[in-house]
């Protein structure tokens, strides 16, 4: 058995905001498994794809046109930590242009000068980096991000660098750390990452120091730096990512220098519709968002399954759309006040045993298979059984299947059940509809060599990643983000309102980002009168809420 804990969290209990260690991902009794190219052609045609699948490397909707960025990681000790942070930091910068994700020791004199900017993800500091590399970064003039460790060896090549800078590495930065001030905002920072390489601010009208890390005893110390054309950030921020955390500032920051900001955007998305749901309830939401002028989605599966008859005094129930005219009328009702469909699987588990629960619609894994761990935490042991592209492909169709015969509009994006698939089940939602609308999930070895041409893909390595704004994902894929989380069933009136205080609070942290985009998603069956303090709360931190539609072309 080999046991990797990863970033990931169970959407079945309290989210924080963005990705962070909440589960173990265990894979049993198994080896890397080989991936290659599929054929991404589907029974979809291309006149019904809502968006046309991209390529990994292309450019978000709504980015700069032109705009490229070499995004360069150092390898981890085991061959593919560096990876694992070099595809989260493309990820984002594919928010602004395209992309080319490479290994550093692959990088040739003169490479940068294809490319309008450079981003360095320095993993450990112990790979040498190449002269050519240094030399080019040295004398580019073209935007470069420095992220992580293993900086010093451009200063030491260029004697005067640090006074043409302003600033110099001094080590690692070993004291216990309150949080990171960025634009008047202090961020959260897990104890459990990394130290940051410690900063020594020698010129200050050379050096713009962006961002602080604050100590315990209220010392204060650069955590980002920017000195001409280059940006230096003092960790590597995509470990240990929690509520409000410093990520938020790295994501901003790898924005091309100069970047509009526009009017924040936020979105709902009501989760979790199926079969089962009661029409009444939709009703009524419907009502409350149309009158407040609240465009938003509606995440629902077309089939309804309880094959052990859990929720049922144990009787086998299996329910489609096209047995609930009632609740088709009340979707369409959703969708005359401003409603968008999202396709949210199938069935929403997955056979006819528990995955990990009880086998029931909403509650299970639908694309992947889990069990229940220590404490009842969730372990994601690997793909389903005779898991493939075609199976994906044809488990999408079958639930577009039935919703046309529901008479219900196709949907024009995906979200997979928990967040959790495998890679070639993310190749056919990309085929089939080019965008989702999630936290994307992705694995070791899919960018090496080269993203979507992978050798040996782990199914341990498995790890989440949260978006601040759109992206176009290495899986090419459209990316409208949800990273607010929801609210969980409460108990009493104290309990909401904390979990309405607390997703707002991450919908203020947010506003660091100049383009970012608040989501969070909600369960009809908890009322209107909560959601519409949510709401309120993400509308008077400034926010405008906006179709997903919208989002989704940038």
């Amino acid at each position: 058995m080999s046991v990797l804990t990863t970033v990931l969290h169970r959407r079945t209990r309290s989210w924080p905001a963005w990705f962070r260690l909440a589960c173990a991902i265990v894979l049993i009794g198994s080896v890397p498994v080989a991936l290659s190219v599929v054929d991404t052609g589907s029974r979809i045609t291309p006149a019904e794809t809502p968006s046309a699948p991209g390529k990994p490397g292309d450019p978000a909707p709504g980015a700069q046109p032109g705009w490229s960025t070499l995004v360069l990681y150092e390898p981890g000790a085991d061959g593919s930590s560096g990876e694992v942070h070099g595809v989260q930091a493309a990820n984002l910068v594919s928010h602004a242009g395209s992309f080319e994700l490479r290994q550093a020791d692959r990088y040739r004199p003169g490479d940068a000068s294809r490319f309008s900017s450079i981003v360095y993800i320095g993993h450990r500091g112990t790979t040498p980096v190449s002269d050519g590399l240094l030399a080019d970064l040295a004398t580019t003039g073209k935007p470069v991000s420095w992220v992580g460790h293993g900086i010093e060896p451009l200063f030491t090549r260029n004697p005067g660098y640090q006074h043409k800078l302003g600033w110099r590495p001094a080590g690692r930065d070993e004291q216990a750390i309150a949080g990171i001030d960025y634009k008047g905002v202090r961020l959260g920072r897990d104890d459990r990452a990394d130290p940051p390489a410690r900063v020594e601010l020698l010129d200050s009208a050379k050096a713009q120091v962006l961002a602080e890390v604050v100590h315990d005893d209220g010392n204060r110390t650069p955590w980002a730096v920017r000195s001409g054309t280059l940006t230096y950030i003092a960790e590597i921020p995509f470990s240990y990512v929690g509520q409000a955390d410093r990520y938020l500032a790295a994501a901003d920051l790898l924005r091309p220098p100069g970047s509009p900001a526009r009017v924040p955007r936020a979105l709902v998305r009501l989760e979790d519709v199926g079969p089962a749901t009661d029409p009444g309830t939709l009703r009524t939401i419907a009502d409350h968002l149309a009158e407040r002028r609240i465009p938003f989605t509606v995440a629902g599966y077309p089939r309804h399954r309880d094959p052990r008859g859990v929720a049922n005094n144990g009787v086998s129930l299996d329910i489609r759309l096209t047995d609930r005219p009632d609740l088709v009328d009340a979707l369409r009702y959703l969708i005359d006040r401003g409603g968008e469909l999202v396709l949210h699987g199938y069935t929403h588990q997955y056979g006819d045993e528990p995955n990990p629960h009880n086998g029931v619609s909403a509650a299970d894994y639908e694309f992947y298979r889990a069990r229940l761990g220590a404490g009842n935490a969730t372990e994601l042991v690997g793909p389903v059984p005779g898991d493939s592209y075609t199976w994906a492909r044809d488990r999408i169709g079958q639930a577009l299947s039935e919703i046309a015969r529901a008479g219900l509009p196709r949907p024009t994006m995906f979200e997979f059940p928990h967040y959790a698939a495998s890679a070639v089940d993310y190749q056919a939602a990309t085929a089939a509809f080019g965008t989702r609308y999630d936290r994307g999930t992705y694995f070791r070895g899919w960018c090496e060599p080269a993203c979507g041409h992978p050798g040996p893909v782990d199914p341990a390595g498995i790890y989440l990643q949260t978006f601040p704004y759109v992206v176009r994902d290495v899986y090419g894929a459209v990316v409208v983000p949800e990273n607010l989380g929801y609210l969980p069933a409460w108990q009493d009136d104290s309990a909401r309102d904390r979990a309405i205080a607390a997703v707002v609070a991450e919908a203020r942290a947010l506003r660091v980002v100049d383009d970012g985009v608040a989501g969070f998603f909600y369960h009809p069956s908890l009322g209107a009168e909560a959601l519409g303090k949510v709401i309120d709360g993400i509308q008077a931190a400034g926010y405008r809420f906006a179709p997903a539609a919208e989002i989704g072309r940038g």
